[in-house]
């Protein structure tokens, strides 16, 4: 999983790029185990972090998030009704990051919880 975790300086606001990192790192996007056919549960997956990968690369200005995503969808190309559901619902998460330090501060927590779980024993954190 290995994505870059975004540290914000105190003061400074959350960029579609920070939440982006965050969704990535987080275990959002981790299969869950279910008895039934996750084929497309794991497509969703997929795209979604498509999507987010994408949206970090560019990191665009939060006046520019809606045109960042509209260009990912074209991008991306048909069909684009699923990613146009997975460009919305980032942007729903974008409005409550940022009314909601809480949320995102829970999302880095975690992250990190995931990165610590994931390095070998005996080895220290990358820094």
């Amino acid at each position: 999983m290995n994505h870059e975790l975004p540290f914000v300086e105190p003061g400074e606001p959350l960029r579609p790029r920070d939440l982006a990192h965050l969704l990535l790192a987080s275990g959002d996007l981790l299969p869950r185990k279910r008895a039934r056919d996750q084929q497309a549960d794991v497509a969703g997956m997929q795209l979604k972090r498509d999507l987010l990968t994408r949206l970090a690369a560019l990191d665009p200005e939060p006046d520019q998030l809606e045109a960042a995503l509209v260009q990912i969808v074209n991008e991306i190309g048909v069909p684009t009704g699923p990613t146009r559901a997975v460009a919305a619902m980032f942007r729903e998460e974008w409005q409550a990051a940022c009314v909601s330090p809480e949320w995102v501060a829970q999302l880095l927590g975690e992250a990190m919880q995931l990165r610590t779980e994931e390095r070998p024993r005996g080895q220290s954190p990358r820094r």
